[in-house]
């Protein structure tokens, strides 16, 4: 239960701000899925340029928080 000096609002966060962590999940599957699809159909040359593309671009950020 929020304290009277807790300024903080509830349920103000925008639909942005609470989609941008699935973001790195999403476009790591984006990418995958077009590197299938132009795998499956023969262009392995695009794929892997997509794939490039898709590693250089980052991938999962993994975070470690250490408690003491």
């Amino acid at each position: 239960m929020p304290s009277s000096i807790d300024r903080t609002a509830s349920g103000t966060e925008s639909l942005p701000a609470r989609l941008y962590p699935w973001l790195p999940y999403v476009t790591t599957f984006a990418v995958l899925a077009t590197v299938l699809v132009l795998a499956l159909t023969g262009n392995e040359v695009a794929a892997a340029a997509v794939a490039a593309v898709g590693v250089a671009a980052g991938g999962v950020q993994i975070t470690v928080h250490i408690r003491r």
